[in-house]
């Protein structure tokens, strides 16, 4: 700490173990305005609520202890909160004032306590390894259950390892490690359980047109992913020939073979993309792959083919809605949109669209941009058609793996990548008139 905030600390600390910290002699109608969660202190039997003094000081105290850089990101505000008024509470009970120091350095080696590496295991749904027993994605993997992974983990109390296989043997296992407190550490593997089936959504639009409404991979991290069969029961007017109906929907598992892993990891640099998301150190164009891979991954997870598509637009603008000089108006965004993707989908390596088709297939990409502005700026909807969404989909997964070769090139920013899209537009546009 600098010598400025060991001053502020030394100051709040002292408030806090004075009168000025609590709220004298409180009648009972004081308290009926107080809000229900007003900050208190268990003090023996009795409880004492915190003045403005008093909350603005653990205000500041918390922010001071959340700012320590081995502390940043690794706990959340809900554990400093806990730790610092079990702190204080611990030395108001032993009836002892502590200095600034003390008092912090108490609740930092506390919140250090809970900050380790915690492994999970959740289950998937949605996706067929075929000839696979485990597939790699940086730092996680999907694998088939495995009763003898469990038994190196030791189970104890209401916790056995029968019923505990039990509840996951009948499903393909998603399992990854994080660090933090196991707040900070379950949110970091549930957003990196996004960005796998962003990975895999993306692998599916490549090897299967369509994929993007036919499949639907998911990281069971709620109740509600969870697949049930949906019921419907349909009667005439008065009465008349009920029917009972039960179906599980047109959704299908995303195939992913050994093969189809094999191009993937070879042609499309798989094992990049997959593992970007742990790196500490990316550049500019990397965080916008996993930006981009993030929207991705919510479009394939909406079952409303309209956010479908807005999503999918969200993806592809990481890349290419870049502020150059004013460049903010919807004209001048549909122009660095379309011509972003149709340069990258020509000239990036893989040739997905034939240096012929440049004109025709930029308009079309203006075309589909202007159908999502009419949703997100029109509130219209109903006007997306399937065959929009495929091609969408299908061309920013082809602009994600783009991105992923252009990295491993050297390409670090999205200004590089604005130059070149600008120059190769320029020439496509010359050629072809």
């Amino acid at each position: 700490m600098t010598p400025k905030q060991k001053r502020i600390v030394e100051r709040d600390v002292e408030t806090l173990f004075s009168v000025r910290a609590f709220l004298s002699n409180p009648t009972f109608e004081d308290l009926k305005r107080l809000s229900p969660f007003h900050p208190n202190i268990k003090c023996g039997r009795g409880t004492l609520f915190l003045s403005d003094k008093g909350i603005a000081a653990l205000q500041r105290l918390k922010n001071l202890i959340g700012s320590i850089t081995l502390l940043a990101g690794a706990v959340s505000e809900r554990d400093i909160s806990a730790h610092m008024l079990r702190g204080y509470e611990s030395w108001l009970k032993r009836n002892v004032q502590p200095t600034g120091q003390g008092f912090t350095e108490d609740i930092v080696n506390s919140l250090l306590g809970i900050v380790k590496d915690y492994e999970f295991l959740i289950q998937v749904e949605g996706v067929d390894l075929k000839d696979q027993n485990v597939l790699n994605l940086g730092s996680v993997r999907i694998q088939r259950s495995d009763y003898s992974l469990l038994e190196n983990i030791k189970f104890e109390g209401h916790l056995k390892l029968d019923s505990i296989y039990e509840q996951f043997k009948d499903s393909l296992w998603l399992i990854g490690q994080s660090k933090g407190s196991p707040d900070i550490a379950s949110e970091r593997f549930e957003f990196r359980a996004v960005l796998t089936t962003g990975i895999l959504a993306v692998c599916g639009a490549i090897l299967y047109k369509g994929a993007i409404w036919r499949s639907r991979v998911r990281a069971v991290t709620s109740p509600l992913e969870n697949r049930k069969a949906v019921v419907s029961l349909r009667w005439e007017a008065g009465g008349d020939n009920p029917s009972y109906s039960r179906s599980w929907g047109a959704e299908q598992d995303l195939p992913l073979g050994s093969e189809s892993v094999s191009y993937l990891t070879e042609v499309c640099f798989l094992r990049q993309l997959a593992s970007l998301p742990d790196r500490t150190n990316r550049n500019e164009l990397q965080d916008a792959i996993v930006r981009s891979l993030y929207w991705f991954a919510e479009a394939y997870r909406d079952r409303n083919p309209l956010m479908q598509f807005i999503k999918l637009w969200s993806s592809a603008e990481c890349f290419f809605s870049i502020e150059i000089q004013g460049a903010t108006e919807c004209k001048k965004v549909t122009e660095l949109n379309a011509r972003g993707i149709a340069s990258v989908l020509v000239f990036a390596g893989y040739q997905i669209v034939s240096p012929q088709e440049y004109p025709s297939f930029k308009r079309r990409v203006k075309h589909l941009y202007d159908l999502r502005s009419k949703a997100v700026h029109r509130a219209k909807f109903g006007h997306i058609e399937t065959a929009d969404l495929d091609d969408l989909s299908h061309w920013i997964a082809w602009v994600i793996i783009s991105m992923i070769a252009l990295s491993e090139r050297g390409y670090e920013t999205l200004g590089q990548i604005y130059e070149q899209t600008s120059r190769l537009d320029d020439i496509s546009t010359a050629a072809n008139e």
